[in-house]
């Protein structure tokens, strides 16, 4: 009973300090974290696992649950886990019995399956502690990372991880924070130890960096390892690339029927590139997207013939299908690795982490041609926003070569809203909208802007239109699907509570369109850097007519507003019965210093009240 009064006592002195922080700042504390990897070949090794935490509200539920995964590369074999109140006493033991083990997803054939445990506890704090095993098999391609940190607004007291390989064997680490990092030999072992203590809660900021970069971590891999018996070395990314360009040996053979079919298909094209269009084109219309990750399949593509035959793959096979595509009318093109999360691969730690998709290189002289093959309806030679400014491995029989792929300008990623908004006499309203999104922005609207249903376009017109009770008609959308595309949506409108009557007068908002959310900045200091990943330009020109018997009593003022993170620049004139609106807001992209937390959180407040002023008309 002492250790568990002990305990009790420890957490609520615990809950009532971070109590007194707010629930901004800690919400769960991991007590103790212990992990030790052996490792005893190159495709076996066991990962044993004690995790406590303990759980202060409930923001910090989360933190409380279980989840890992299994396939034929990863096995749970012992797992127990208890839970105890606030006094330390235990209240619940939990056994394998009591995780659930999920089924495949609908879109995907994959051997994988979560395991997880969902704890939830009506009562704070409450401590839970797991104890599990894993059996890796089958060959180890990187070791779980040192991220004792599992999340944002949760504290670490002390964590410790070893990992135990034979004498002849070494990894490699790549490490974002100071922590003990120990590197020694005992009897036939090579042991490495990484651990850290007293790590501080980050707090949840609106435009922080990704928290995989801000959160303490160290990533560890072999130098040398194999995968389902296919073995290899990671000491550079050229290695890196001649392993998985041996993956690709003998996967692009196309049967010569379809082979004779393709060079049909591009028999009147006059140059490479038209050819790459027609067969990229043909890729879209005949062949879908399903994610497979069986066994080697997570890194090697399905053979070609294997994707014709099916009319499906994931993005490795449809990459290699388009590659095999275009080697059989002799044009040559590169299979490249990339990630969609972050922009940088780690120039000095070739890894398996960071990558997470393919894509596919046509270098065609001056005039290099980036494909995403996964994409049905993408638009030839566009570089859409999750790949955009990335870092690609190319791969080629030199092994694998790091580039940076193009991105655009941030005013090239523009909308522009043109209003025609005709007030009458008793305040009802009606006109014409005209939205266009360009890149980027068209590439995160057009699937509602095309879809012809009637839904989803007006769920468009919607998130872009802020007008109570507004009835919409004639809807016309067109696109340019060239690589610089841009989606056009045209309708009329009706809005009977747009304007406010108030006796003689007649109050509009100046700027009926829903922006981004520029109230976001709220506390009165910043922890982490401000970093706008994506800039854009944004265009609304809005025309109001007024009724004949009103005059404009009171327009907004003209502003210009120019700042390091972007401008604001608005202008009102009145051309007889005509009152016309311009306003244009640019966002830089970047990362902002932290100390300049007060001038950009300044800067987009001016941009909130902007777009909030009114038009006044007086009755004559």
């Amino acid at each position: 009973m002492n250790k568990y009064l002990l305990l009790g006592v420890l957490l609520f002195i615990i809950s009532t300090l971070y109590a007194q922080q707010g629930p901004d700042k800690t919400c769960a504390i991991v007590q103790d974290y212990s992990a030790v990897f052996t490792q005893t070949d190159l495709n076996n090794g066991t990962f044993n696992v004690t995790k406590v935490i303990t759980i202060l509200n409930k923001q910090g539920e989360y933190y409380a649950h279980f989840s890992t995964y299994g396939d034929k590369f990863r096995e749970l074999k012992n797992f127990s886990g208890v839970i105890k109140n606030a006094s330390g006493a235990v209240i619940k033991k939990i056994g394998k019995k009591d995780l659930t083990i999920s089924s495949l997803s609908e879109h995907q054939s994959t051997d994988d399956y979560s395991i997880y445990y969902e704890c939830k506890q009506p009562n704070y704090p409450y401590t839970v502690e797991y104890n599990y095993q894993e059996k890796w098999k089958n060959g180890i391609l990187s070791y779980p990372a040192f991220a004792p940190m599992p999340g944002s607004m949760i504290s670490v007291e002390k964590a410790k991880y070893v990992i135990e390989l034979p004498t002849e064997m070494k990894l490699r680490y790549d490490s974002n924070f100071e922590c003990s990092i120990r590197d020694e030999i005992a009897g036939n072992k090579h042991i490495y130890t990484f651990s850290t203590e007293k790590l501080k809660a980050i707090d949840r900021e609106p435009l922080a960096p990704v928290f995989r970069e801000i959160c303490p971590r160290v990533l560890i891999a072999p130098s040398d390892f194999c995968y389902d018996s296919h073995c290899g070395n990671m000491a550079d990314w050229k290695s890196y690339g001649d392993w998985v360009y041996n993956l690709l040996e003998g996967k692009d053979n196309l049967p010569i029927d379809f082979t004779n079919k393709l060079e049909e298909l591009t028999k009147e094209a006059k140059s490479d590139k038209e050819k790459t269009a027609i067969l990229y084109k043909y890729l879209q219309n005949n062949y879908r997207y399903v994610s497979i990750q069986l066994g080697i399949g997570g890194y090697q593509p399905i053979d070609a013939t294997t994707v014709v035959k099916n009319n499906f793959g994931d993005c490795k096979g449809l990459t290699n299908l388009m590659k095999a595509m275009l080697k059989a009318i002799g044009i040559p093109s590169n299979y490249c690795v990339i990630s969609m999360d972050e922009p940088n691969l780690l120039p000095d730690f070739p890894n398996f982490n960071q990558a997470n998709h393919v894509i596919l290189l046509v270098p065609i002289q001056n005039d290099s041609i980036w494909l995403e093959c996964t994409s049905q309806t993408l638009p030839f030679g566009y570089i859409h926003d999750n790949i955009a400014g990335h870092n690609a491995l190319i791969i080629s029989d030199e092994g694998g070569k790091m580039c940076r792929l193009p991105e655009y300008q941030d005013l090239q990623n523009k909308k522009e809203s043109i209003l025609e908004i005709n007030i009458s006499e008793d305040g009802g309203t009606k006109g014409k909208m005209v939205l266009t999104e360009h890149l980027h922005q068209y590439g995160d609207n057009v699937y509602r802007m095309t879809s012809k249903d009637r839904e989803k376009e007006l769920e468009y017109i919607n998130t872009n239109i802020s007008m109570p009770k507004i009835q919409i008609s004639q809807i016309q959308v067109s696109e340019n699907r060239s690589a610089l595309p841009s989606c056009t949506l045209t309708a009329n409108f009706e809005a009977s509570d747009f304007t406010n009557k108030t006796g003689t007068r007649i109050f509009a908002p100046i700027c009926p369109l829903k922006k981004g959310n520029y109230n976001i900045f709220t506390s009165t200091s910043r922890t982490q850097d401000i970093e706008i990943g994506d800039g854009y330009s944004e265009t609304d020109i809005i025309t109001f007519t007024i009724p004949e018997s009103y005059t404009t009593e009171s327009l907004p003022k003209d502003l210009s507003i120019q700042t390091p993170f972007g401008t604001l620049t608005t202008k009102s004139v009145v051309d007889g019965n005509k009152v016309v609106y311009t306003q244009n807001i640019d966002i830089s992209s970047g990362r902002y210093n932290k100390n300049q937390y007060k001038e950009i959180k300044t800067f987009f407040t001016e941009i909130n009240s902007a777009v909030k002023r009114k038009l006044v008309l007086k009755k004559l």
